[in-house]
């Protein structure tokens, strides 16, 4: 579909001074725009925003009065195709890949929460130099006579308070469109958290410990640095399943999980990755200071009283360092021969493979 060329647009790319009455075609399209976009669910992307920009300027500039579903025909029309939210997001951020989606969509958020406080920082100062102009055109008046030039002032006074009824009315839309990002913000912080967490112990799950791993395999690989994979499992743990039940196990779980948390230096990563199985890297490890570790861990958990019913337990180690020329499936493998060995060996001990 041809329409008239957006002359506001035309004007911003041009690098053209705005009138005063451009600044108001701009915030009327913004507002119209925005209010669309919020109340049909439209994700601001910069492209997003760009062409939705677009449609509302011509819808502004030829004083057209349409509702949601003419307005998405329009696009329609304008773009030749419908719009699919989902094909937009998929085509701009490459939303294929699922690990990015979160923190995609976070800095979006990110993004348009600066540029809200950008604008509503300048309608503030705007309204503070509409009230110094307003003061000023007061004191004046007092000085004229002529009443002619006192209808101008008067007409002058009043847009004056037009406008800056206007930037009151827009500075409060901005400032609840703020509050929606920093609630979005809030949420997206607990999806990816709850993403990357295991729920019954606080760990990182299996999906985000891979991650790391790999991430330390290519540090490995291209800044040799060094790190070891330590897998434990919990001996006899159906036992004590069947003889005390799953509430007691999850919290021998949750247990096992501190000692991780309070005896590993803060640059360990520990997981559950699966039952009554736990793993954890130490990064700059070599395989005798990782089975040093681990024989503390080892210790800490032969140790340690679970429950009222004074319930002991202990666990099996495997200990393996990292090659150049590992994969996951390599490195995993070696530790769960190590591990496999430990169990053969009689348990709760630590057996490293190189």
């Amino acid at each position: 579909m041809k329409i008239n060329e957006c002359i506001i647009l035309k004007k911003l790319e041009n690098g053209e001074k705005f009138s005063k009455e451009d600044i108001k075609t701009i915030m009327n399209i913004v507002r119209q725009e925005m209010n669309f976009m919020i109340r049909n669910n439209i994700l601001i992307t910069p492209k997003n925003y760009e062409r939705w920009f677009y449609v509302f300027c011509y819808i502004v500039e030829s004083q057209k009065e349409l509702n949601d579903l003419e307005i998405l025909g329009l696009f329609k029309e304008i773009y030749d195709e419908p719009y699919d939210e989902v094909k937009e997001y998929k085509e701009e951020n490459n939303f294929d890949n699922p690990k990015g989606f979160v923190k995609k969509l976070n800095l979006i958020a990110k993004s348009i929460d600066k540029k809200l406080l950008e604008i509503i920082y300048s309608l503030d100062k705007h309204a503070d130099t509409i009230d110094n102009h307003t003061e000023f055109i007061i004191d004046s008046k007092e000085k004229i006579e002529h009443k002619t030039i006192l209808k101008s002032i008067d007409k002058i006074l009043e847009e004056l308070n037009n406008l800056k009824n206007e930037n009151k009315k827009l500075t409060k839309e901005l400032k609840k469109y703020h509050k929606d990002v920093l609630i979005l913000q809030e949420e997206l912080k607990i999806a990816k958290t709850e993403a990357e967490m295991d729920f019954l112990t606080g760990l990182v799950n299996r999906r985000r410990f891979e991650r790391a791993l790999l991430e330390l395999i290519n540090d490995l690989q291209t800044k040799n640095y060094p790190f070891s994979l330590v897998i434990l499992d919990i001996d006899d743990f159906k036992k004590i399943n069947d003889k005390y039940g799953h509430p007691i196990g999850d919290m021998i779980l949750q247990e096992i999980a501190n000692i991780l948390k309070n005896f590993l230096r803060a640059n360990a990563i520990a997981s559950r990755i699966g039952g009554e199985e736990f793993a954890v890297i130490l990064p700059g490890s070599e395989l005798q200071q990782a089975k040093h570790i681990a024989e503390r861990l080892r210790k800490a958990i032969e140790n340690r009283t679970f429950n009222i019913n004074e319930i002991k337990t202990t666990a099996s180690f495997g200990v393996t360092e990292a090659k150049k020329t590992d994969t996951l499936e390599s490195i995993f493998e070696r530790a769960d021969k190590a591990l496999y060995d430990a169990k053969k060996s009689g348990k709760n001990c630590v057996k490293a493979v190189k």
